[in-house]
């Protein structure tokens, strides 16, 4: 008999890590991002016999405590409680959460060094260089989180070495920017890394979790598994996939991207990018797009970002709602936001061949049935 994993819904420590509590839920639902963090949602019956003498109210601390979701031995999703709600004529607390990266949404880019030793937090600056992208953003973690004297860490295990590079970028006091966007801002230049904060269970002592950061390479940028992409066959009964939605979007679209950069005026940093292809080989009418990246000064890093936005406007977007049962193979945790999968695309869809696509997961999203979304990367149509 084969036994389907079951999920688990359990809150620790944010700064530890430590395991405090399983609770018993009603329902929940969770939800896995690329270069982002995913939200958490439960809804624990305060009442219940598992809860009786246990301190319901510090274990579930916003900001304090970390709502988690499992799958089998898999930790899907792990990260700070924001918000609470009690129902008092039905016992309900309702949790809301989102993965780790919400915190790092919520720290600041400071060269912690310099202002210890004096310097004024609008004169510091944050200089890296001659590092790859990759480990400029573990150096940032490291820096921000660990190298601020006032934060007591979090359970981050960063990449074990850095790696050279030709990449340098400079933080300054006065921007007061924020971690997560700073990383998330590394991740969308031309060839900007994947970056992933992955949730587990400690190895050495599993009644804490951790979180194992990992980000792409020069080589290669992109985070996805190691082996075969996964498979989604649509044409056999079985398979667990449901029929295909597709949505096709062309406002997008652009044969000139203008992106501009820092200052204003006459001084505003300027880079564009363009592709004719359309207009004069299909009698397309031609259109422009902004992609502004007004804190960006330095020239390369501007024409990096407007190389990406061109190569994303060529063509309208095509994007797919897939559902997919998490008990058939492949498993439920097995494969994560990044990885490549394919699927075979039955006959009788009105709007795309069949036969097999490949694409890439961006969103994994579900709930506690057996049912869940995947959100593949939006991909240009007809492709």
């Amino acid at each position: 008999m084969v036994v389907d994993p079951a999920f688990r819904v359990f809150v620790g420590n944010m700064v530890t890590g430590e395991i405090t509590c399983d609770l018993p839920v009603a329902s929940h639902s969770w939800g896995l991002r690329l270069n982002g963090a995913g939200d958490i949602d439960a809804t624990v019956r305060a009442y219940a016999e598992e809860l009786r003498n246990k301190d319901l109210r510090n274990f579930t601390a916003v900001k304090k405590q970390y709502l988690a979701v499992a799958y089998g031995d898999r930790i899907l999703e792990a990260g700070p409680i924001w918000k609470r709600d009690y129902n008092a004529s039905t016992g309900a607390l309702k949790l809301g959460a989102s993965g780790i990266w919400s915190l790092l949404d919520m720290v600041k880019v400071l060269n912690w060094a310099q202002i210890n030793a004096g310097t004024a937090v609008t004169r510091s600056v944050l200089s890296l260089s001659g590092l790859s992208l990759g480990s400029i953003a573990s150096e940032l973690v490291r820096l921000c989180v660990a190298g601020n004297p006032f934060n007591p860490g979090l359970p981050i295990i960063l990449p074990a070495a850095t790696t050279a590079g030709t990449n340098e970028r400079s933080y300054k006091g006065y921007e007061l920017a924020f971690l997560g966007e700073t990383l998330r801002k590394l991740t969308q230049v031309e060839n900007g890394p994947d970056i992933r904060f992955q949730p587990r269970y400690n190895g050495a002592d599993p009644t804490r979790i951790e979180w194992v950061m990992t980000h792409g390479t020069a080589a290669s940028p992109l985070l996805y598994q190691g082996g075969d992409d996964w498979t989604w066959d649509g044409t056999v009964d079985e398979s667990g996939v449901s029929d295909i939605g597709v949505k096709e979007d062309g406002t997008a679209m652009a044969d000139r991207v203008w992106q501009p950069g820092a200052g204003s005026e006459l001084e505003m940093k300027l880079a564009t990018a363009q592709d004719l292809n359309l207009i004069t080989t299909a009698g397309y009418p031609w259109t422009e797009a902004d992609a502004a990246s007004k804190d960006v000064e330095n020239l390369t890093i501007l024409q990096g970002h407007a190389n990406a936005a061109m190569a994303a406007a060529r063509r309208p977007i095509e994007t797919w709602d897939v559902s997919v049962r998490a008990n058939t193979n492949p498993l439920l945790g097995r494969y994560l936001p990044g990885d490549f999968a394919q699927f075979i695309v039955p006959t009788g869809n009105p709007m795309l061949e069949p036969g097999t696509r490949r694409v890439r997961l961006m969103a994994i999203d579900g709930d506690n049935s057996n049912t869940v979304n995947l959100t593949p990367a939006p991909m240009p149509a007809g492709v």
